[in-house]
């Protein structure tokens, strides 16, 4: 049998990289296993969590948790299960939780591995975290509200607190003999795959052993704990961690194996290098290039919109998808935005732009609390101790972003639409000062951003057309609640004030939500536009059968 995804990389070979083609394909298509499609990943937004520095099992908002001793600190999933109304109160869809899989016991000179990425045996379970029964529920309760689950997947390396030179392989499970390790070498040259892909990370005080991703025993090991992870606790789709260290043969078979939504890591500024596992071995990646952008245009007012708005073309040059590709403002690895600036309109805008530009937004958690470590570990805080705030200026500006988001998905027709082109971003009007960008084309989301800074000057007003909206259609800002009925060919007119972002939606979309309750629900005025669009989107899918029925014939 061929997979979905073994198919979509087939058909990506046969039409020279066509990515609007596959897009349209990949969005037709389910995964397999039934727990989650395509579309359901594309408009899905991520909460990034450290399991255990989320929540804890008591509901504590008092333990401590002193970052810098890089201890556990007692987070759990029932922690998180405790508070997933906290998490779904900003209108994430998805959690993107660390790696469940056992870690090496006791505290080396570099801390314990509170975070799930130093393994010692993928086949059980972390216990710090809790038991079966509780990754169980918490994959349960998430359904149950709709939501995704994300785990994130170490498969590089295993750990040991030991040097590199004299590594006990009998401690690892199933991994339990050199012969399933390369050879001992510490990586000299990021830049040579044959270095990076081979030699180990790590150090003398904390080796981080590099599996042989060539050796079948690894190879189809992967893929069995995989597809059990999958069937025993209901997994959505995967974080992969250090993608780039493993060759991309090994990802593409365990794509195909899993086949879900599997995200990569790839640190680069390089758009073509990081989207290059998105064509043949992970169905997406991190959107490490626009995250670099992101902190150059939203941390400081004096650089230019264009470091964003120029990547962003970038991207949709050399990237296969990037409706799958996550695009993010901080992670564990990386500084947060708080660290460079506390100006919640620039962190708005930051988010605003990760939220609703191409790809699937993921945040991470405590950006909404206004979190300021620099890095590992001083990045990695204890959320509890914030109590859980729902009332402050990036919380419900978050829950505002994702309510325009979520009003959209909710509306639209996949039965004669492509997701690809729902969730497509094309930016419309950059006069310097602010950029709108629009997402979707049966239904749509108009975003305006800007990085001016909450003291900047009053921008605007400025017309904005092309946003998909109809002559008449009463439209929302969701930030701001601020109503306008669009113009001649749907435009609308803005003007900027604080720095803040908007978020412009038609005011029907909001039926099932309560965010701006005092906009009055109104129906919008239907013109030949959405008839025009059915003729339009009935001839692309005789031309997708068409395409498929060609590259079917090939495979034959």
């Amino acid at each position: 049998m061929i997979s979905a995804w073994s198919l979509s990389r087939t058909l990506s070979a046969s039409w020279a990289r066509s990515s609007q083609f596959l897009a349209l394909f990949l969005s037709l298509t389910t995964i397999v296993n039934g727990t989650a499609t395509v579309n359901d990943w594309r408009a899905a937004s991520i909460y990034q969590l450290i399991t255990d520095r989320f929540g804890r099992a008591d509901n504590s908002t008092t333990a401590p948790c002193n970052v810098t001793e890089q201890v556990y600190c007692g987070g759990t999933w029932q922690g998180v299960i405790n508070h997933l109304d906290y998490i779904q109160g900003m209108g994430f869809t998805a959690i993107w939780i660390s790696p469940i899989t056992s870690n090496i016991n006791g505290s080396s000179t570099v801390g314990e591995s509170y975070h799930g990425f130093w393994p010692n045996d993928i086949n059980t379970l972390n216990s710090n975290f809790g038991t079966a029964d509780d990754l169980k529920a918490l994959s349960t309760e998430l359904h149950s509200r709709g939501m995704l689950l994300m785990v994130d997947v170490v498969a590089n390396n295993m750990a040991s607190a030991a040097p590199g030179a004299t590594t006990d392989y009998t401690q690892f499970t199933p991994f339990d003999k050199e012969d399933y390790f390369h050879s001992f070498c510490w990586i000299d040259d990021y830049t040579l795959a044959s270095d990076y892909q081979n030699c180990w990370l790590g150090s003398d005080d904390l080796a981080l052993p590099d599996l042989d991703s060539e050796n079948e025993f690894v190879i189809s090991t992967f893929q069995e704990w995989a597809v059990d992870v999958i069937a025993n606790y209901s997994i959505d789709g995967f974080r992969i961690d250090a993608a780039k260290h493993v060759p991309k043969a090994f990802w593409a078979a365990f794509q195909d194996k899993a086949d879900v939504y599997t995200v990569g890591e790839w640190l680069t500024a390089d758009a073509s290098q990081a989207c290059d596992y998105e064509v043949d071995a992970l169905v997406g990646v991190l959107n490490y290039p626009m995250w670099y952008s992101i902190n150059a245009t939203f941390t400081n007012s004096d650089n230019n919109l264009t470091i964003a708005t120029s990547e962003f073309e970038s991207l949709n040059t050399v990237c296969q998808d990037t409706t799958l590709l996550g695009t993010f403002t901080e992670n564990q690895d990386q500084p947060r935005l708080g660290y460079y600036t506390q100006d919640n309109a620039l962190l708005l805008n930051a988010l605003a732009w990760a939220l609703l530009a191409d790809g699937i937004p993921i945040l991470y958690y405590g950006a909404e609390a206004k979190f300021d470590g620099l890095e590992d570990p001083l990045n990695r805080e204890s959320l509890w101790l914030t109590g859980y705030q729902t009332d402050t200026v990036l919380y419900t500006g978050l829950a505002a972003m994702n309510a325009a988001r979520n009003a959209v998905a909710a509306n639209v027709d996949y039965s004669y639409w492509s997701a690809y082109w729902t969730w497509k971003s094309k930016i419309i009007y950059s006069p310097g000062n602010i950029v709108a960008v629009r997402k979707g084309y049966d239904q749509s989301i108009v975003a305006i951003v800007t990085n001016v800074g909450s003291d900047g000057a009053t921008l605007g007003p400025y017309t904005i057309e092309d946003t998909n909206f109809a002559s008449g259609d009463v439209v929302v800002d969701t930030i701001s609640c601020t109503t306008q009925t669009a113009g001649d060919y749907g435009y609308i007119k803005v003007t900027v004030t604080e720095g803040m972002p908007q978020t412009w939606i038609k005011t029907a979309l909001l039926t099932n939500s309560t965010i701006c309750p005092d906009v009055d629900r109104q129906s919008t005025t239907t013109t030949t536009e959405s008839s025009a669009s059915s003729v339009v989107a009935s001839s692309l899918y005789v031309l997708l059968i068409s395409g498929l029925a060609y590259s079917l014939s090939i495979l034959l």
